[in-house]
């Protein structure tokens, strides 16, 4: 299947190989990446030879490294308003049934209830719902290069509507979690790994092969003992995860109506 916006691989090992490619705007989350990936994870949960996937990013074109700046706000700028009452019901649409949203929300659910694993390799700007597609992914590895943040509260005065609050703080506890969105202050490789949220910095060029040799490790396992050891692990806070993804999505649509909307979209113009 062609894409536009990822290059898929299959490499050999069982790997399969997720590239978010529109580096001329830093991997943004457009609609047609977020439809293809919906389609790409469909792809993979049916293809047998694939037993564990890498997600990272394609360069900028000046070749600086690059995951994803999360939702591509030009895209959004240029949309029909959108109002309070729209927002909502995407989101109340989302809570009751996930599986056919292709927002970042959805996105974010596929990829966490894979059943096979998944790993992201970060390096350069992961921010917002990059941030958000990462903390899905069963294992976070970086680079020293890496800036990890949240900019949801300090560039757009909102946070942000696919999960970050209970995943990130799930993660790396309530107080990191707090830091990182209250101040929007980016990470490093280093940074991320000393507060748990990645597993392993590498040196700037060697992340991809850290990534490829962890993931090839997984696929070499008994896929069906993997996928159960997943769901199982999944389901060790799977009650109080849903209601804290709930209690995440209900205050990104509180912090929203018409005039903010439009406040946004002037200061993107």
């Amino acid at each position: 299947m062609a894409y536009e916006c990822i290059i898929y691989e299959k490499l050999g090992g069982g790997i399969g190989l997720v590239t978010l490619n529109r580096p001329h705007r830093l991997n943004a989350l457009s609609v047609k990446m977020r439809e293809e990936l919906q389609r790409l994870l469909d792809e993979v949960e049916k293809d047998e030879e694939v037993r564990a996937i890498v997600i990272t990013g394609a360069p900028r074109p000046d070749g600086r490294p690059c995951f994803c700046s999360g939702a591509d706000l030009k895209e959004t700028a240029a949309a029909p308003p959108d109002s309070a009452e729209g927002r909502m019901s995407r989101i109340v649409r989302h809570v009751i049934d996930p599986k056919y949203e292709t927002d970042t929300a959805a996105i974010c659910s596929r990829v966490e209830n894979l059943s096979k694993p998944s790993i992201a390799a970060i390096d350069g700007v992961c921010t917002a719902g990059g941030l958000e597609l990462a903390l899905s992914c069963d294992i976070r590895v970086v680079s020293e290069t890496a800036q990890i943040s949240d900019l949801h509260i300090k560039n757009l005065k909102s946070i942000g509507g696919s999960g970050v609050t209970a995943r990130l703080a799930r993660t790396v506890g309530l107080a990191w979690a707090k830091e990182i969105m209250f101040s929007g202050e980016p990470l490093d490789g280093h940074g991320a790994v000393g507060i748990g949220l990645a597993n392993h910095v590498y040196p700037a060029g060697k992340l991809l092969d850290g990534a490829l040799a962890l993931a090839r490790n997984f696929a070499a396992m008994d896929p069906t003992a993997l996928a159960l050891a997943k769901s199982l692990i999944n389901e060790m806070g799977a009650l109080e995860l849903e209601r804290a993804l709930r209690s995440s999505y209900i205050g990104a649509a509180a912090l929203v109506s018409e005039e903010r909307e439009w406040a946004l979209r002037r200061k993107q113009e």
